[in-house]
């Protein structure tokens, strides 16, 4: 808990306002089992310090969920 408290002691307040519904919405995920795919896994195990283009980003989001385009 400590580690929240000092993630969120300097952000704008709406920004905690928000984190008691992502709590919530966990919460409710693991309740109805909800399990990520091998996929997911992979992607949330990449580092934030990763650097990534934004292009490259849209990119691969796009070719796995959306059909955006420039």
């Amino acid at each position: 808990m400590y580690r929240i408290f000092t993630i969120l002691k300097d952000t704008p307040e709406k920004i905690p306002e928000r984190v008691p519904r992502y709590i919530e919405r966990i919460l409710d995920d693991e309740r109805n089992g909800f399990k990520f795919s091998e996929e997911q896994k992979k992607i949330r195990q990449r580092s934030y310090e990763e650097n990534t283009e934004i292009k490259t980003f849209l990119n691969e989001m796009n070719s796995k969920y959306y059909n955006y385009s420039e």
